[in-house]
């Protein structure tokens, strides 16, 4: 009889892993066009840790029969324990964070040099949440600000909404523009 047990408990050592695998990469996300509900999220490391007792009694027999090393199979355990600690979710993190976006304060500040080169970052990124204040650096008090949110404006737009024009004659037309595109709301 001795280890005719190890043999049962293969499939369902793999069976268990993959579970808590696919319920760790799906947590959180969509994939396919579903997103799991929270409290199934949440089964991975229960998932895990059923996986990791049978996954101990499984090897510590082996150890016990001499079938196995000892240190090796132990070493397994503690680092199958140190995998199940990281997945609980107070010690999980969001490795995909986005780092905040400074541009906009930056577009803000006190020092035109920096507003200069954040509307150029702006338009550099190519991104139409920057539209809004970007208009409003058309009519900054610093030539050199007014400059590159012009610049800023027309390689986002792809066209020139006022050109050669600065303050609130540019702002309007700008403003016009980029409401048709639907970048900015309001008046």
């Amino acid at each position: 009889m001795g280890l005719t047990f190890v043999r049962v408990l293969r499939p369902a050592l793999y069976a268990l892993l993959a579970a808590s695998a696919v319920l760790t990469f799906w947590a959180g996300k969509e994939i396919g066009g579903r997103e799991l509900p929270h409290w199934v999220a949440q089964a991975a490391p229960v998932f895990f840790a059923v996986f990791l007792v049978v996954f101990a009694v499984y090897r510590l027999a082996l150890v016990r029969a001499k079938k196995y090393p000892a240190a090796t199979g132990l070493f397994q355990i503690g680092l199958g324990a140190l995998v199940w600690v990281l997945l609980l979710p107070g010690s999980r993190q969001d490795i995909q964070r986005e780092p905040s976006d400074d541009v906009q304060a930056l577009l803000r500040s006190s020092d035109p040099r920096v507003r200069a080169l954040a509307a150029e970052v702006a338009g550099r990124r190519g991104a139409t949440r920057y539209a809004a204040q970007l208009i409003e650096r058309l009519d900054d008090s610093e030539p050199q600000v007014r400059r590159a949110a012009h610049a800023a404006l027309v390689r986002l737009a792809g066209t020139d909404a006022s050109p050669g024009e600065e303050g609130a004659p540019a702002q309007e037309k700008w403003r016009a523009e980029l409401r048709k595109r639907g970048w900015v709301d309001g008046p």
